[in-house]
């Protein structure tokens, strides 16, 4: 028989992707895993916050009425309402879980999560672009 396990990076990469499922964008669905020691889990998903109608559902979002060149992808994201979702599984982990912790990411966190990832104590970000993965150590 032959049997193929994943890595840890591919398992918890695969988790980012699942929890982009449930982001409510209508330009992009990114997904964040918060891994802390290997156990302590956090999902996260971009999209605005609890109770306020999402950008699909109600088209509550000034980047989502914009074309891909108004709007470019490595912009500062100063207009975008929702909490991203880096944001989100961080302020949904635990505190003492940061510190040292691995954040998966299904593409690269923009400026200003970078910052809060930095100022966390996250000690690794991995993010994929295309079929290749790539990491940061902190």
């Amino acid at each position: 028989m032959n049997f193929s396990r994943p890595s840890f990076d591919e398992y918890y990469m695969a988790g980012a992707r699942w929890a982009s499922t449930r982001a409510d964008c209508t330009r992009s669905q990114v997904g964040a895993l918060l891994v802390s020691r290997n156990h302590n889990v956090t999902p996260g998903y971009n999209g605005l916050r609890a109770g306020v109608p999402g950008c699909a559902t109600a088209r509550n979002c000034p980047r989502g009425q914009m074309s891909a060149e108004e709007c470019p992808r490595n912009s500062d994201f100063a207009n975008c309402p929702a909490k991203h979702a880096e944001e989100n599984a961080m302020d949904r982990a635990r505190p003492e879980d940061l510190p040292g912790a691995t954040i998966y990411v299904t593409r690269e966190p923009c400026p200003a999560c970078w910052t809060d990832i930095r100022s966390s104590g996250i000690a690794r970000v991995v993010w994929q672009e295309g079929s290749e993965v790539k990491e940061v150590i902190l």
